[in-house]
């Protein structure tokens, strides 16, 4: 791949779409990596200001990250107050 990092970034997310995607055989896989676009296309700036990592490293660091935020949104929820044990 060649050119600037954000034209990279894009080639690599399209490849993963027509080829890694389309090669999963479940469908909450295809939705789960579906829900993966909306974190990279939000955090390009930060993937396009890194000068370590290689496109596909940084596309799997931002989903991990966007992981993580969820996981975090999710255990605030359950450690709200009123949410006891049941």
């Amino acid at each position: 791949m060649s050119g600037s990092m954000r034209t990279r970034l894009q080639e690599a997310m399209a490849q993963l779409d027509g080829k890694y995607r389309a090669a999963l055989k479940d469908s909450l896989m295809q939705d789960a990596f579906d829900e993966l676009w909306p974190a990279w296309s939000v955090e390009m700036g930060a993937m396009i200001n890194s000068e370590v990592l290689s496109s596909l490293d940084l596309l799997l660091l931002t989903a991990a990250v966007d992981n993580r935020r969820l996981l975090m949104e999710l255990r605030a929820r359950l450690e709200e107050p009123g949410r006891g044990d049941r």
